[in-house]
């Protein structure tokens, strides 16, 4: 009877492996090529701070939370996380109008590195919409 629910468990474990295994065509490669821009959204900041990809980019004190602040700044969410934006070029008198940054979360394409609660930013591009 033993030997009998052994082999049973051994088979089920054999075919139960099969069937969730998959195929095994699908063969991931996570290496990144480093000349390509990603299309990517940022949903953690890694270990050594740089980001490169999509994120959450608005007005630190009207939509980010950081009321506290005396101005407004452009900020960017990373996993919940507010980091004000160093370095980026946006003009700042387009800030009040409907889907300015005062009045509207935006989507911003950006590379650089975080350090502390500050991204420094090498490229920052708020995305605009389709026409």
């Amino acid at each position: 009877m033993l030997k009998t629910n052994i082999k049973l468990i051994i088979v089920s474990l054999f075919l139960s492996n099969l069937v969730l295994a998959g195929c095994g065509k699908c063969q991931i490669n996570n290496k990144k090529d480093a000349t390509k821009k990603t299309s990517a959204l940022v949903t953690s900041v890694p270990s050594n701070g740089e980001i490169q990809g999509f994120v959450i980019a608005s007005c630190n004190k009207c939509n980010l939370g950081k009321s506290t602040d005396k101005k407004c700044s452009m900020g960017i969410r990373v996993n919940d996380k507010v980091y004000v934006v160093e370095g980026d070029s946006h003009n700042k008198k387009e800030s009040h109008k409907q889907d300015g940054i005062c009045n509207a979360l935006r989507v911003a394409y950006v590379s650089g590195k975080i350090k502390g609660n500050k991204f420094q930013a090498n490229d920052f591009a708020l995305i605009n919409s389709p026409n």
